[in-house]
């Protein structure tokens, strides 16, 4: 409630809200027992003695154990064979009348009991929140596309599994014959054909180079700034003046250059200008490549939550989008991948359940295709508060699904662009074994004025920088912008392992 209503009341840096703010906040957030219990994110209410429990109150005590006991005893027999009367028993009667401690059963798992437990908790987190978001796909294209995901998933299959995995053996099969003969060859021939040492071929630096570093914007190589997207911005006949002249004596900059053969970027010290998430789908992927999907879900207010309906429209108008998230299929280079992007520009880029469905339904869909995922933040402020439990939520959803990609063999990696901060960061973006981040956007859990509020304490200028991020060890690389394209090329021919499908 007190971070909704610092949003709420737009309160500056060391204001603090009313009470009366504070309980109208908490009001409209739906955060008792009662409502969850209705939302469907708990499966009941242990009533509490008036004014809490105390020491004394050995019948709450009881009651509560009994409730602890029985939850195990029915998510172990939901899963293991055995059990069928015992099963029937916890679920038929009124728990008031079954006494636990007089029913044994053993809590021992099997591995692939285990297994089933895991799979029926993710499955439950993946349905969460279903109606809290608009869903404005026609009936007939969720029959088109879930039988496109069905034949899609069929395939990979076929492919992968089956065409694919004997392949490879057949290869490995060839390869040791081929070099066991190889070896024979010159065992024989050596003594006849020997060639002096400084006569054998080299291996070429520039090859090697190719292969284990990242590009360097070089202009006599570049595009010459053809770019497929230019901003709008360059279109204003004015001088933009870098944010580091004062310490770097970046000289001011022209607007049409600035943001349109510069991409953004202070060609004195580098600094990157934000730029529209558009001038990263059009030039990164290939030319007429990106299929946008599931584009009719549509952000809602789903807790009704006081004047928050109008700021959905003004967002809505403002960036003709239906959602803070888009995700489209799109090639590069050839490779063919899934992509989930989070629009800064979307009430900052806050992830509510219509983003967080997206997000599942494209890790689901790279799982069944086999395709290499990218989540690309444009910027995300976090969870969006205005939907309570519905936005909280979508921390573990994501997060389950992202490991049950990883899990299935899946390349996930995040790219950071502006501003991305709190729960998204925390959870779902930070579960990515390889994140990267552009040059001169910040990242990190909470900002500087949270940090400051809560903690008491100044902290460091650019704190939250990338190469700051990159001495922590959160992000693996920094990238210029213009190279994205080619650095995310490089991502996809070397990262992962028996992940790298597409190969």
């Amino acid at each position: 409630p007190e971070g909704a209503a610092a949003i709420e009341g737009r309160l500056k840096p060391g204001q603090r809200a009313t009470p009366e703010l504070i309980e109208r906040c908490a009001t409209q957030l739906h955060i008792t027992a009662e409502d969850n219990l209705r939302f469907g994110y708990i499966d009941k209410i242990i009533q509490e003695p008036s004014l809490g429990a105390r020491p004394y109150h050995y019948d709450f005590f009881r009651s509560l154990r009994q409730e602890i006991i029985r939850a195990t005893d029915e998510a172990v027999l939901s899963v293991r064979g055995m059990g069928l009367f015992r099963g029937m028993l916890l679920r038929r009667l009124s728990r008031d009348d079954i006494n636990v401690d007089e029913m044994y059963i053993r809590w021992h798992m099997s591995q692939s009991a285990r297994e089933r437990l895991v799979l029926r908790r993710q499955k439950k987190f993946l349905r969460l929140s279903k109606g809290a978001y608009i869903d404005r796909r026609p009936f007939l294209n969720k029959m088109r596309n879930s039988v496109r995901e069905s034949w899609g998933n069929i395939s990979a299959r076929v492919k992968y599994a089956l065409i694919t995995k004997h392949q490879r053996k057949l290869s490995y099969v060839m390869d040791e014959m081929t070099s066991e003969l190889h070896l024979l060859k010159r065992r024989l021939t050596s003594p006849f054909c020997r060639i002096p040492r400084s006569q054998r071929p080299a291996i070429e630096p520039e090859t090697v180079r190719k292969l284990t570093t990242l590009s360097d914007w070089d202009e006599t190589e570049s595009r010459k700034g053809k770019w497929a997207y230019v901003s709008p911005r360059a279109k204003e006949d004015r001088a933009i003046t870098c944010p580091n002249a004062a310490t770097h004596g970046c000289l001011d900059l022209w607007a049409p250059d600035l943001f349109g053969e510069f991409a953004g970027v202070c060609t004195w010290c580098g600094h990157h200008f934000p730029m529209e998430y558009q001038w990263f789908v059009k030039n990164v992927f290939d030319e007429d490549s990106v299929r946008e999907f599931n584009g009719e879900v549509e952000a809602t207010n789903p807790l009704n939550f006081e004047g928050f309906d109008v700021r959905l429209a003004e967002a809505r108008e403002r960036t003709k989008l239906k959602s803070g998230c888009i995700t489209f299929e799109a090639k590069l280079d050839g490779t063919k991948m899934i992509v989930a992007l989070f629009v800064g520009t979307f009430r900052g880029g806050s992830v509510g359940s219509a983003e967080g469905t997206k997000f599942v339904e494209a890790a689901e869909l790279a799982m069944k295709k086999r395709y290499p995922l990218l989540a690309y933040v444009h910027g995300t402020a976090g969870i969006r508060i205005q939907e309570g439990t519905h936005g909280v939520i979508q921390m573990p959803r994501c997060t389950v699904a992202v490991r049950r990609y990883i899990n299935a063999g899946g390349l996930y990696t995040v790219l950071y662009d502006t501003n991305s901060y709190a729960g998204p960061v925390a959870s779902f973006l930070g579960c990515s074994p390889y994140q990267y981040a552009m040059r001169s956007s910040n990242l990190g859990f909470a900002g500087r004025g949270v940090i400051k509020e809560t903690t008491g304490m100044d902290i460091e200028p650019h704190y939250h920088g990338a190469y700051k991020a990159l001495a922590r060890g959160h992000i693996q690389g920094v990238w210029d912008r213009r190279e994205a394209r080619a650095n995310l090329k490089q991502v996809l021919l070397t990262m992962g392992g028996r992940n790298l499908y597409y190969r």
